[in-house]
């Protein structure tokens, strides 16, 4: 293989970085050799279709405009309204809509406009797939592959190519371990022959898929979790033996971590009781109309309200009737002129979790949690004893981050500076040299380079804040990190 830097990014969707070492000891190996950050931070919400157009763009959320897996917008016709990120078809109706369903201009799009090439085999849903590299079709050379549904490829080329060998591809089961492999097969049967883009995605989607299903713990996510290991043996083994040495950086991370499921509630619910006409987002398909209710509610665990008129009264109503529930655990809204709250008094703004976007909800509100024990209280979606993710519990924003390769020099491997996604895509984006160009893209990416793993160089202070706001017995709380000029949400929650 011809010497040539190159970046191979193998993702584990879901991996919480405390549950490696006893069920996955290649990763662990590989980490241990490794640059690798003690403090890689998710964007919140900490959900994955939020996140991964942080990853692949360098973009935070309200930049980049996915401001959760789903969410109502009010500019689209409401047959539409409501995106459901693990959807081709939503995702594509809300790119027609508005000109971009992604705010900004993804790394698939520079390398393409660079006249680069990249790659996803992904085995998440077919919308989080697409999400990841969503104009693939639109530069010769790329690919975006959902191993579950691989009608959905594009483009049409690498579709038909691929139905060709593997025919429609494997559904989803749980424990993915037939999706977890085929990521693989696709790489060393399709992948290598052909010669490597200058961007190729492994994203396995374990042990996401089982910790919903099961819990973070159950035997069948730690199965899960071995076989994602043993797959990633067979791609560390290939780059110990060829990567390596011609120029290829190897990355493993998570895109977010889990929290434990302990309890459930419902805030519909309770709003419905105090008089309130309350939509979900997933009744929508029944034929409901938003303009026939007082709020449109999208979200189980962290949930946005959209409200019909959005008077300051009807907002500090509906507030004070979260805040004086148990089970309310934090509560934003969008910016104002204040730098920590909201446009509603008492609130948190979301320009301090970088989430402030046009699509945003009037409120946003997360069910109660403990970061002590990193148990979550949540709709009854998902089964109490299994996991979800989507608040600021530090057991869901610590994620994995680990790089090896020639361009990364530095002495020192163990990296405790903050770090998060967008870091990263910028750092790759730079080291390709897609960034440094009079016809770049715009908007350039402000986030930081990750300098600490690439040369030897003096640590920066870190300065950690601490931000409470109180309204009425209502206290919640932020934890953020400042670090090079920039800023990272470390934790947040309901003071008890």
């Amino acid at each position: 293989m011809q010497k040539q830097t190159r970046f191979v990014i193998v993702g584990f969707d879901g991996l919480r970085p405390d549950s490696i070492e006893n069920d996955m000891p290649v990763l662990a190996k590989f980490l241990n050799q490794s640059h690798r950050w003690t403090q890689y931070l998710a964007s919140f919400p900490t959900e994955t279709y939020v996140n991964h157009p942080s990853i692949f763009s360098g973009f935070k959320p309200g930049q980049h405009g996915i401001i959760a897996n789903a969410y109502f917008d009010r500019r689209i016709d409401p047959d539409k309204a409501v995106f459901r990120g693990n959807r081709v078809d939503s995702i594509m109706a809300h790119e027609s809509a508005l000109n971009g369903v992604v705010s900004v201009p993804s790394l698939g799009d520079r390398l393409g406009a660079a006249g680069k090439t990249m790659r996803v085999i992904c085995a998440n849903s077919s919308g989080n797939t697409r999400l990841q590299h969503i104009h693939a079709d639109r530069y010769d050379g790329h690919m975006n592959c959902c191993v579950h549904d691989l009608s959905l490829a594009i483009p049409a080329c690498e579709r038909e190519a691929l139905q060709a060998k593997w025919g429609g591809g494997n559904p989803l089961s749980f424990p993915d371990f037939v999706g977890t492999e085929m990521v693989a097969d696709i790489f060393f049967e399709y992948e290598l022959p052909r010669g490597l883009a200058d961007v190729t995605v492994l994203w396995i989607g374990e042990p996401d898929h089982s910790c919903d299903e099961f819990g973070i713990n159950d035997e069948k996510t730690i199965a899960a979790r071995k076989v994602a290991d043993a797959t990633f043996a067979r791609i560390y083994d290939w780059w110990e033996r060829e990567g390596k040495n011609s120029g290829v950086q190897l990355v493993t991370m998570s895109d977010h971590g889990h929290g434990e499921v302990s309890g459930h509630a419902d805030l519909s619910a309770l709003l419905r009781e105090k008089g309130y006409n309350v939509v979900r987002g997933k009744d929508f398909s029944e034929g409901k109309a938003p303009d026939n209710y007082d709020i449109v509610m999208v979200g189980d665990y962290a949930c946005g309200l959209w409200f019909k008129d959005p008077t300051a009264e009807k907002l500090a109503d509906v507030r004070d009737i979260l805040m004086a529930s148990p089970d309310c655990g934090m509560i934003f809204s969008q910016p104002s002129t204040d730098a920590v709250e909201g446009l509603v008094e008492g609130t948190f703004s979301e320009a301090l979790v970088f989430s402030d976007n046009e699509r945003g909800p009037d409120l946003r509100v997360i069910y109660r949690d403990d970061p002590i024990t990193g148990t979550i209280t949540m709709e009854k979606s998902i089964d109490i004893g299994c996991s979800n993710h989507g608040g600021l519990l530090p057991q869901a924003i610590k994620s994995v981050l680990a790089i090896a390769g020639d361009q990364f020099n530095a002495d020192e491997k163990i990296h405790e500076q903050p770090a998060g996604h967008d870091d990263f895509a910028t750092t790759v984006m730079t080291i390709l040299g897609l960034l440094d160009d009079e016809n770049t893209l715009q908007p350039v990416p402000t986030a930081r380079i990750l300098t600490e793993a690439i040369k030897n160089e003096p640590v920066s202070e870190t300065d950690h804040e601490y931000l409470q706001l109180t309204h009425g017995s209502f206290v919640q709380y932020l934890k953020r990190v400042h670090y090079h000029g920039h800023i990272y949400v470390r934790e947040g929650a309901r003071k008890v």
